[in-house]
């Protein structure tokens, strides 16, 4: 039991949650594997249907998370660089970093302070606001594109089994 609690009371699992790339994670997780799992349970569905309905959306769901964490990570890395423009945040040795792993460190050398939250606050808000352009714009248009080709060749690919099956 106490391992469980030092595992959920260490901070670094608290910042872990806080984050919105894990927030993300964790949603498309449970998307990709329960709605598969509870369009299988439908009682009103023919055995086809739930099959393709729930392949759809495991394929859906799944390149969806690949194709924002593709979209994410790229933005994530180079945010610190954006900071410099919010006119709020005070010009500071952080903002001057040539990469992120500089970035954090000067950042992390900063006194706690108005500016030092600010420049967290800004770093996420920009985390945020890619995350809800990708996932409500962008993924949508990308993998919309994706799902029915790759749908139509597992298609093919299962009639072509039956046929084998019957010859």
């Amino acid at each position: 039991m106490s391992l469980v609690v030092n595992f959920l009371t260490n901070p670094k699992m608290g910042d872990f949650v806080q984050n919105s790339t894990c927030q993300v994670l964790s949603e498309g997780c449970l998307k990709a594997v329960g709605r598969p799992v509870f369009t299988l349970k439908d009682k009103t569905a023919t055995p086809e249907e739930k099959k393709y309905s729930a392949t759809k959306e495991f394929i859906y769901q799944s390149l969806s998370m690949m194709a924002y964490f593709a979209m994410i990570f790229p933005i994530k890395n180079n945010s610190y660089k954006l900071l410099k423009h919010f006119p709020q945040i005070e010009d500071c040795d952080a903002l001057k970093a040539t990469n992120k792993k500089d970035f954090q460190k000067k950042l992390a050398q900063m006194a706690d302070g108005a500016n030092k939250t600010k420049i967290k606050g800004a770093n996420e808000l920009i985390s945020l606001v890619a995350s809800g352009v990708i996932l409500a714009v962008i993924t949508p248009q990308v993998v919309n594109r994706l799902v029915h080709p790759i749908m139509n060749k597992i298609e093919k690919s299962d009639k072509l089994k039956k046929l084998d099956k019957n010859a």
